[in-house]
């Protein structure tokens, strides 16, 4: 159920605001690959300096904060899309169900009452790569069309 609101949340937010998506993905590429080469030895660090705070809460904090928070705070600096109707929700749709898709194994860690996100972040996780891979040309191809405002 919490997939479910995260991604519900995220798409009224991108559906209303309308905003160029092609950087915020690239940035959360790479955020994934920061945390990939970093994010469990920085985590363990923060655990081990505030004995409060327990190891999987700081590895999902660092993850939500490279993923999600800094390509969330590009996606609000980022200019306006030039997408109009149907496309404009695609975008979103898009931009959402990546997010979402990649916050999926925090967030079920997080709360772990929640069966019904269990069963959705396993699915996910097999196919975890075609959906990187998906993002990251949506981004290319986002980033390269865009010019100062419009779609070319």
């Amino acid at each position: 159920m919490v997939l479910i609101v995260v991604f519900a949340a995220l798409l009224l937010c991108f559906l209303l605001v309308r905003h160029h998506v092609g950087v915020p993905f690239l940035a959360m590429i790479a955020g994934i690959t920061i945390y990939e080469h970093f994010g469990a030895n920085f985590a363990n660090a923060i655990s081990n300096i505030i004995l409060t705070i327990p190891a999987n809460v700081a590895d999902a904090g660092l993850y939500i904060l490279f993923v999600a928070f800094v390509p969330i705070l590009l996606y609000f600096r980022a200019g306006r899309s030039g997408l109009f109707g149907a496309m404009r929700a695609v975008e979103s749709i898009i931009f959402a169900a990546m997010l979402t898709i990649l916050l999926a194994t925090p967030l079920v860690s997080l709360f772990s009452f929640d069966t019904l996100s269990a069963d959705i972040a396993n699915y996910i996780a097999d196919a975890k790569v075609v959906i990187l891979v998906v993002g990251i040309l949506f981004a290319y191809v986002d980033t390269f069309l865009y010019r100062s405002g419009k779609l070319y």
